[in-house]
């Protein structure tokens, strides 16, 4: 990996998006390319998330509920303390009047994205940032944590170190993911291991994302290859 990819994967990335498809989307993507990777759907979640953890990078959606995301900018940026660099701010948006842009950046914004999103644009914004920064801060120097599927406890142990307790059913449906060198699963594989019916595994798979969701805080990166199956977008291991 030449260096500005070895830089990249050293970030931690905290996703603050409300639309549930768009944020799992990013967060599977920036997870698949090496970052260190969690989300949040509004200002109040944010903030718990930069209590736990400071992230170097916040992709901040303008359009939040409770709390507009121009509004979080200011307040970031007027809580920079001396001593510690502030996150980079990449705002997203599907609001692409200059006006808009303008109030983005005045707000704080290091660079500001119009939906529907790339997923390479994102990554090279994040790049920019990096490179305007000078690389990652210290809290950023650790590898990314892998997800952990622990047969013996029948859990599934997130990145962040949240144990999440597996049914037999989910414990079948995972275990090819981790046990396979192949990233994509095919989705009669997993009707077959299961004995049940595709559509049943796309409900199964939908529980366990909002399960992991609701105990972890973190987003399952299991993700749906349309007429190929699923892949784990995320570096595993058991």
């Amino acid at each position: 990996m030449h260096e500005a990819g070895v830089l990249l994967a050293m970030l931690d990335v905290l996703v603050v998006e409300d639309h549930a498809d768009l944020s799992e989307e990013i967060v599977s993507y920036l997870r698949a390319r090496g970052m260190t990777v969690r989300a949040a759907d509004c200002g109040r979640a944010m903030e718990q998330a930069i209590a736990d953890r400071r992230p170097d990078v916040i992709l901040l959606d303008l359009g939040l509920p409770e709390e507009d995301g121009v509004s979080i900018a200011r307040r970031l940026t007027a809580d920079v303390q001396p001593a510690v660099p502030p996150p980079a701010v990449v705002m997203i948006t599907a609001r692409g009047r200059i006006e808009d842009r303008i109030l983005g950046l005045n707000a704080g914004a290091d660079i500001y994205l119009v939906k529907p999103l790339d997923m390479r644009e994102l990554e090279a914004a994040i790049g920019a940032v990096l490179r305007r920064r000078g690389g990652p801060v210290p809290s950023a120097a650790l590898p990314p944590r892998p997800w952990r599927l622990e047969t013996a406890h029948w859990r599934l142990l997130t990145p962040g170190g949240t144990a999440v307790p597996l049914s037999d059913a989910e414990m079948k449906l995972l275990a090819p993911f981790f046990e396979s060198s192949d990233p994509v699963i095919q989705r009669r594989t997993l009707a077959e291991r299961l004995a049940v019916d595709d559509r049943s595994i796309d409900l199964l798979i939908h529980r366990l994302r909002r399960k992991v969701e609701s105990e972890a805080g973190e987003i399952l990166p299991l993700r749906t290859l349309r007429s190929r199956g699923y892949a784990f977008a995320a570096p595993v291991a058991l």
